[in-house]
């Protein structure tokens, strides 16, 4: 299946190697701020509830915050219990809207910038804890966020998924051996759980869990269905954990088979990713496998090209540079792929491919060089590469 040059793009911007955060989930979870984080930010944090709403004569309007809970202090919120929030919001008298506000200090004057409307003060209890987490504890951070992934309070449970989304993928794959497989199952067995979460979670079950997990891996592997499919690389991942041989094969199948549903391929390619990001060393054979059976398809062989001259991982040069010309190769995107792979790679015969598009493509390799010189904060094309004049 052919991806268009827009997705082509989308794809090198938000699931390329250079995403730090978790490989495993979707970008667009990835952009929000945990609370903790918004909550360090702040300069204090308090939960109540809304009263006495009012209209100024500019045409704006401003709402009292009765403090119930301090959940994050600061001197410059004294023993004030009330705080003006500078915006009119209807206030149900019988039943008063209760919110977590992030508060600054500006001109001495507080600021109250932002709430988060909130059912009960589960979510309280929840940030005290987390923020009494050091900061720099990254694997006891989310090993706290793991006991509240199950949260009867989907606010609780949806905050603690994000601290796992904005993970590194090796701060997730270290803290995955300390967790316990039963809240795993479970989650991945519940009709409710967001579909979104499922590929972390698969991961984390194989990482921790028995081998008899695997057959729940598989099972869902084998589903047809956009659920399961969508967890495609983390499924992998687990399964990789669990059964070694058996998951880098089934890797290897599915970025083989051009009949696979580009999604897919693409997710099995992240479990590739994701296993280069945190264990780069121990699983470079098997990395290496599933990115050379990329190569020789024209319709993804530009990622794995790519993500093999990132990595300076050079062993397939000779593979990847026998494709140029090819017209299964002759894409744009391919083509320039190819080049700043041969531009960046120390290779003498990757020299002599430069020298020779150079003297029949020169528009297209300075082009490529002019990229390279960016991406390193260059101001000289002369510098992108080795294999540069």
């Amino acid at each position: 299946m052919k991806r268009s040059l827009f997705l082509s793009l989308v794809i090198a911007l938000v699931v390329g190697p250079a995403i730090r955060a978790c490989t495993y989930c979707t970008p667009d979870i990835q952009q929000r701020q945990t609370l903790r984080q918004d909550a360090r930010q702040a300069r204090f944090v308090v939960y109540g509830t809304l009263s006495n709403p009012r209209l100024n004569g500019d045409m704006g309007g401003s709402t009292d915050l009765n403090v119930e809970h301090i959940v994050k202090d600061d001197p410059a919120r004294g023993k004030q219990q009330i705080i003006t929030v500078a915006r009119y919001v209807p206030v149900d008298a019988k039943n008063p809207p209760r919110f977590l506000v992030f508060c600054d200090v500006n001109n001495g004057r507080i600021d109250a910038y932002r709430g988060v409307p909130i059912k009960n003060t589960a979510i309280v209890d929840y940030l005290r804890g987390a923020l009494a987490v050091a900061e720099k504890d990254r694997t006891k951070s989310l090993l706290y966020a793991f006991g509240y992934l199950d949260s009867s309070d989907p606010d609780v449970a949806a905050d603690a998924f994000l601290e796992f989304a904005k993970a590194s993928d090796q701060e997730i794959g270290d803290a995955a051996r300390h967790l316990k497989p039963e809240k795993l199952r479970k989650l991945m067995t519940d009709a409710k759980t967001p579909a979104e979460r499922l590929s972390v979670f698969a991961f984390l079950l194989g990482a921790c869990g028995t081998k008899s997990d695997a057959d729940l891996l598989v099972g869902m592997l084998a589903k047809n269905e956009e659920r399961t499919t969508a967890a495609t690389s983390g499924l992998l991942g687990g399964l990789i954990e669990l059964r070694p041989q058996e998951g880098w094969d089934a890797v290897v199948r599915i970025l083989k088979d051009p009949k696979r549903p580009f999604s897919q391929r693409l997710s099995a390619l992240g479990a590739l990713r994701f296993y280069h990001s945190w264990k780069p060393a121990e699983t470079k054979t098997e990395v290496l496998r599933g990115l050379a059976a990329l190569i020789e398809d024209g319709d993804m062989a530009d990622m794995a090209i790519e993500d093999l001259r990132r990595w300076q991982w050079w062993e397939q040069t000779r593979a990847i540079l026998s494709q140029y010309g090819k017209p299964t190769h002759s894409a744009p995107l391919v083509r320039r792929a190819i080049i700043r792979y041969a531009l960046s790679c120390p290779s003498a015969e990757a020299a002599d491919f430069v020298k020779a598009r150079r003297a029949l493509e020169p528009a297209t390799v300075k082009e490529v060089e002019e990229g390279l010189a960016f991406e390193k904060g260059t101001t000289s094309a002369s510098t992108s590469g080795p294999n540069n004049p």
